[in-house]
């Protein structure tokens, strides 16, 4: 146990040190100058990388900590990249800042196969597509097969990943896959494109949940195939609101009810076949079942819904919240509880609409009604030996109480609280594996809502922060089995990402506190491995004869990030400053920051519909401003070269329809300034290069 405790502190630390980092940067802190600042990111750079060799090769017994090292070094290059996007200005959140991060990271993980270089790879990927398909910095007008052909594209590379993958990537690779699939569904019923592609994609379905064995798939599948019926279901509602489409999604649950059970036996009966073993009493079969039921209880129950609430809408006009509230309890909770012999997908289809019923007319009745309710349905709970009942009746209860609690306090965090503390009493209580990890789902969710920003910092505020972390840090380092420390982690990293988009506190002072939380740990860790003497066996190394091409690797990284600063501070210094007049927007990049978006009245060329590069002729006015007068060259071939004449610049772009990219789309700023800068900016410095192409100096109200 103590040999694991210590794993879990330097890991602890390690990404303690990677988000403190990541936070400082992203708070384009103005005390440092450009070079300072890519020098301290190629600095952190080398010191990941340096740290992770000197470790492997001086300390094998923390070969451990080499490796987690070397993942670090791979991240801060991606982290160095976008640190000089946001010194010079380039394109927030671009594909090519994923792209270039991918490249080595993709080498990396060929070359030593370690499991978290590939997740890295493959996250990597997925965010190279994204940030193509949606780039944050401009709009893209794509044709309707253009943008099927990208996405089907996207999802066909991810395809390509999970076939060929013998490792567990493969069932990254394979959500990925699915989550591309389902997005084009998405689109294509947001946009009204790609009409045919819903049949395509039931058919495809059907294809995979015949010729599937692995149950881990089935259920995979199953979770996107859920969301599909419930898209298209609430599709036809929105476009038919009639009886017959209620009856039919009525049918339409029971048909999926009948299917899951289907393939709950079917895939059972193939597993065993496969292994010679029976399936349905080894620990891995047990979890898939529960884990199907679930995932068809869900759909299910959202379809039966969905269906009787559009029948109450249709035939009454003021149904009372008491009606349905009893027609909840009398019509699906009490025959569910009752019917116990009964199929089990079934059972819990009935007590989920049950339960959902009472959520949605919960506001509508008496709170000591739904208080009493409450309490019966926790008796319920107590005397109950099916898993599923509890756990549904554990997240009733939850949502009974929250609803009962919010009533008598306004404090949205004294409401979480007793869901917090319902679900961990319980979680004490309870020897069973899954309601535990069901237990500890809700309440370490109930006690990260409590950290949310109400009203900047307080007392409260500071003390739910203090009671997550501990409460994290505890299960983490004490809990034995390994499914729970899992959730803990899970949580731990949404906790990272979740503080990121707070703005009650500053990056800067997050990023202080995370580096001095992060060198505590990693000192306390070293302190109680040396006084445990402790020894760690049969550890990869993943230097094991590929140092030399890992080594040319991280040059080629080291010099990628210099020659980049070098040649744009050199476009600083002697390109062309050029006035543009603008009209600016506000949000936050991913891992760069505040920024502003910048639209340029030189953007839109009218009457012109193109695609490709080009090059635009840009004149100085009266007033000091250079404005839009013709194109110079479109996709490399001479378009209006007459136009051009003395004085005039060249400046490049992409042209999009009638719309012009040139690149200088995004102008980072210090935290929490943005809003001033958008008030006051008007008009944007440029620097312009011999060959055209364009920086961001800087934005002004003159």
């Amino acid at each position: 146990m103590t040999e694991r405790m210590v794993k879990t502190g330097y890991l602890l630390g390690v990404s303690l040190l990677v988000s403190a980092i990541i936070y400082f940067f992203a708070a384009n802190w103005q005390g440092f100058d450009r070079w300072t600042k890519v020098a301290l990111s190629v600095g952190l750079m080398g010191m990941f990388y340096g740290g992770s060799a000197i470790v492997a090769y001086t300390v094998r017994h923390h070969r451990f900590l080499s490796n987690w090292l070397f993942v670090c070094g791979a991240i801060a290059f991606g982290i160095s990249v976008a640190l000089v996007g946001q010194i010079y200005n380039s394109h927030a959140d671009s594909f090519w800042l994923f792209l270039v991060w991918l490249i080595p990271s993709s080498f990396f993980a060929l070359l030593t196969r370690y499991d978290p270089l590939r997740f890295l790879s493959i996250v990597l990927l997925q965010l190279t597509f994204w940030f193509y398909y949606f780039p944050s910095s401009y709009q893209v007008e794509r044709s309707e097969w253009e943008s099927f052909a990208t996405l089907l594209v996207f999802s066909v590379s991810n395809a390509v990943i999970w076939v060929s993958s013998r490792s567990k990537l493969a069932y990254a690779a394979y959500v990925a896959m699915h989550g591309w699939l389902f997005l084009l569904f998405v689109i294509g019923i947001t946009e009204e494109k790609f009409r045919f592609w819903p049949y395509a994609y039931a058919l495809l379905f059907i294809v995979l949940f015949y010729f599937l064995k692995r149950r881990s798939y089935v259920l995979l599948t199953g979770i996107f195939a859920g969301a599909f019926f419930i898209a298209q279901y609430f599709r036809i509602v929105e476009q038919y609101f009639q009886e017959w489409v209620f009856f039919a999604g009525l049918l339409l649950a029971a048909a999926i009810i009948y299917m899951g059970v289907f393939l709950v036996q079917r895939t059972m009966k193939r597993s065993r076949s496969a292994s010679d073993v029976p399936s349905t009493s080894d620990e891995k079969g047990k979890v898939f079942v529960l884990l199907f039921q679930a995932l068809v209880t869900a759909v299910a129950s959202a379809l039966a819904v969905s269906s009787v609430m559009g029948l109450i809408a249709l035939w009454t006009n003021d149904f009372s919240p008491y009606a349905l509230f009893w027609l909840s309890i009398g019509g699906f909770v009490v025959p569910a509880l009752v019917w116990r012999k009964g199929n089990k997908v079934v059972r819990y289809t009935l007590l989920a609409v049950g339960y959902m019923l009472g959520a949605l007319s919960a506001s509508g009745v008496s709170v000591w009604l739904l208080a009493s309710y409450s309490v019966v349905l926790a008796g319920v709970f107590f005397r109950s030996t099916s898993i599923g009942v509890r756990i549904m009746t554990t997240i009733a209860v939850s949502v009974y109480g929250a609803i009962v609690v919010s009533h008598w306090t306004d404090d949205f965090r004294f409401t979480m609280l007793f869901v917090l503390i319902f679900n961990g009493a319980l979680y004490t209580h309870s020897k069973n594996r899954y309601e535990r990890i069901a237990f500890l789902l809700l309440g370490f969710g109930a006690l990260l809502l409590t950290t949310v920003d109400i009203g900047g910092i307080d007392r409260w505020y500071v003390l739910f922060h203090v009671l997550f972390v501990a409460a994290v840090l505890g299960f983490l380092f004490l809990q034995k089995a390994a499914d729970e420390r899992a959730v803990a982690w899970g949580y731990w990293w949404l906790f990272f990402v979740w503080k990121y988009y707070e703005y009650a506190w500053d990056l800067l002072h997050k990023s202080l506190s995370l580096l001095l939380a992060g060198v505590l740990l990693l000192a306390a860790t070293a302190i109680v491995e040396k006084r445990k003497q402790l020894v760690f066996m049969g550890q990869v190394n993943i230097f094991a004869k590929k140092w030399l091409p890992l080594a040319v690797i991280v040059v080629m990284q080291l010099s990628f990030i210099g020659y980049t600063a070098f040649s744009k501070e050199q476009h600083m210094q002697h390109g062309q400053l050029v006035k543009l007049e603008l009209v600016p927007v506000d949000p936050r990049s991913l891992l760069q920051g505040d920024y502003v978006r910048l639209g340029y009245e030189i953007s839109t060329v009218k009457n012109v519909n193109e695609r490709g590069t080009i090059q635009v002729i840009l004149r100085k006015d009266e007033t000091g401003v250079h404005r839009f007068v013709d194109i110079y060259s479109l996709n490399g071939k001479p378009y209006h070269p007459d136009a051009y004449q003395t004085g005039d610049v060249l400046m490049n772009g992409k042209m999009n329809g009638d719309t012009v990219i040139y690149g200088i789309e995004s102008y980072f700023v210090p935290e929490k300034t943005g809003g001033d800068v958008q008030r006051r900016a008007r008009f944007a410095y440029v620097r312009v290069s011999r060959t055209g192409d364009a920086i961001l100096e800087k934005v002004s109200d003159q």
